[in-house]
């Protein structure tokens, strides 16, 4: 197998907004508690998009958004509420 062919089969292309990362794996990386997880898809921080309600899968998008929740409640202070009203008026922009 030549050096091109083992390139080609090691790299694999995802979608930054497609879904692939499970929870456990999102607390993982980001050091978040399962239950604040919840908390900011209760409060709609997060808008994912319908998919099965046994699995919930994140995107590359949404674990970044997720960091910077993370950010606003640990280093600013904060809550769910607030982090909600800031992220709206980003959008907005």
């Amino acid at each position: 197998m030549g050096r091109e062919r083992k390139k080609e089969l090691g790299e694999v292309f995802i979608p930054k907004d497609e879904p692939v990362f499970p929870v456990n794996v999102v607390c993982d990386l980001l050091n978040l508690h399962y239950w604040t997880l919840h908390d900011i898809l209760r409060e709609g921080i997060i808008k994912q998009k319908p998919r099965s309600k046994k699995k919930k899968l994140f995107s590359y998008t949404e674990v970044k958004v997720l960091k910077y929740v993370k950010y606003l409640m640990e280093d600013k202070g904060v809550n769910v509420k607030g982090i909600k009203l800031i992220l709206e008026m980003e959008e907005e922009k």
